[in-house]
């Protein structure tokens, strides 16, 4: 979960508006100065996009999901098992923020690495692909992957797209415009699939931390506020870490997707965890 100083900041927290038309490719940047002469700005931005992306800069937003150790440990280990399909192969990074995971590519063995990213991060990730010595493997993008324009086909598509009941960041049709338009047919996509697990839960503890908290603050009577408290509780996305005897139910698979070869729902019963990396 965010920092609650980020709160009004979170990419999580906003949804991305549906792009509008392409606005002219950024290049590559060869140094911070010239990446950042050549990213996108709010003149040929639109201005939900330049809000939206504009939240990715933010450091703390990136220190969140890289101490993630779950979600970060399941790439690393997901690219070297498919590590056969990386070495030697073009990589497309759709949003690659600090470039952590091109940098996981190129150690796996990747030949090249497209690094795109739309935000400011991108100064910074091309400061730490030098820092790696990757600068002859990696090339930093700063522009979106809608504008941007690659030498070549890629190999391997690898994006960490996934927000709030998963598609909640409105990514997700980046990298679907990015397989359409750059991946080669039998290409590989991490993650390949995605699956969407519901189930209904009981946590007494924080219902009462955030709504019976409200009729006795400091021996006054603000139960005024316990409406609203319970609107907000129900409202807003909460990631914790519960036991399974909050659970009360079995989990129902909620969407199948797969970004291989086009998205699809199903209502396949569950068969794997809730991201599954598959070879194509």
């Amino acid at each position: 979960m965010l920092p609650s100083h980020l709160n009004g900041h979170s990419p999580l927290a906003r949804r991305r508006p549906r792009l509008s038309a392409a606005s002219p490719p950024a290049a590559a940047g060869e140094s911070p100065a010239a990446g950042a002469g050549a990213t996108p700005t709010a003149d040929s931005l639109e201005e939900h996009d330049r809000i939206y992306f504009q939240s990715y800069s933010h450091i703390g937003i990136h220190e969140a999901m890289i101490k993630d150790r779950v979600r970060t440990d399941a790439y690393h280990s997901a690219i070297m098992h498919h590590q056969k399909f990386i070495e030697g192969k073009v990589v497309l990074d759709v949003g690659c923020g600090t470039g952590i995971l091109s940098v996981f590519c190129a150690r796996a063995g990747a030949k090249r690495v497209y690094a795109v990213e739309a935000s400011e991060i991108a100064i910074q990730a091309c400061e730490i692909v030098k820092a790696n010595n990757l600068s002859d493997k990696v090339v930093v993008i700063h522009g979106r992957v809608e504008d941007v324009d690659l030498e070549e086909k890629v190999d391997v598509i690898i994006s960490e797209w996934m927000g709030y009941m998963l598609l909640y960041e409105s990514m997700l049709p980046s990298v679907l415009f990015a397989r359409d338009k750059w991946l080669k047919p039998g290409g590989l996509i991490l993650p390949s699939h995605a699956t969407l697990f519901m189930a209904p839960i009981t946590n007494p503890e924080r219902y009462e931390g955030s709504v019976d908290f409200w009729c006795d603050v400091y021996g006054i009577d603000m139960s005024a506020l316990v409406p609203l408290a319970k609107k907000f509780t129900s409202e807003e996305p909460s990631i914790e870490t519960i036991g399974g005897e909050n659970v009360i139910s079995w989990p129902s698979v909620l969407p199948f997707m797969a970004l291989v070869s086009g998205l699809r729902w199903s209502s396949m019963g569950p068969k794997s965890p809730p991201i599954i990396f598959l070879p194509i």
